[in-house]
């Protein structure tokens, strides 16, 4: 069992060294000396990725893995499924796993309601833009530029990006009026 530990390569170094100096009380391996060794680019799916199952992630607290709570809960439930360990080590307290299944499900709930919520509220949006004449979407093209993108295209031998300029219009829909038939 490794307890590998995962630093928050924040832009406050202050921040920083208080991440390692956390985990070092708990003798995490795998840890830079101070946060001048810290490399900016410190993965946290590599760092997933190098660990098996019963090992242990440590992180000092859960701002650090930077996720929101729906990203969380993907994340949590995929360490959990690969039998890996989350230990937090909270300001004040020794340490928590989280590997209880009610606080992930708590988790997961959350991360639904949340979802939930912003499906509505899209949805919202969109049916107050309608109303109020917006409509979302690529512009519509007329059928005399669909019948002249493939007249151009089909007996004057223009090439897709000529098309596109001639009929003022993006090389993918060029593309996509020349594949339809």
């Amino acid at each position: 069992m490794k307890k590998i530990g995962y630093i928050y390569a924040s832009s406050n170094q202050e921040y920083v060294t208080e991440q390692i100096a956390s985990l070092k009380e708990l003798e995490v391996i795998n840890l830079p000396k101070d946060s001048s060794d810290l490399k900016i680019d410190m993965n946290l799916k590599q760092v997933v990725n190098s660990l098996e199952a019963g090992d242990q992630l440590v992180i000092h607290e859960l701002r650090c893995l930077g996720k929101s709570i729906i990203q969380l809960a993907d994340f949590l439930q995929d360490l959990k499924e690969r039998g890996i360990k989350l230990i937090v080590k909270e300001k004040g307290t020794a340490y928590q796993t989280i590997d209880d299944d009610v606080y992930l499900e708590m988790i997961l709930k959350i991360a639904e309601m949340e979802k939930t919520i912003i499906r509505e509220r899209t949805t919202k949006g969109l049916q107050e833009a309608r109303k109020n004449g917006r409509v979302g979407g690529r512009p519509k093209i007329s059928k005399e530029t669909i019948e002249q993108i493939r007249h151009l295209y089909n007996n004057n031998r223009y090439t897709l990006r000529q098309i596109a300029e001639e009929c003022n219009i993006s090389l993918g829909t060029a593309y996509k009026y020349v594949q339809e038939r």
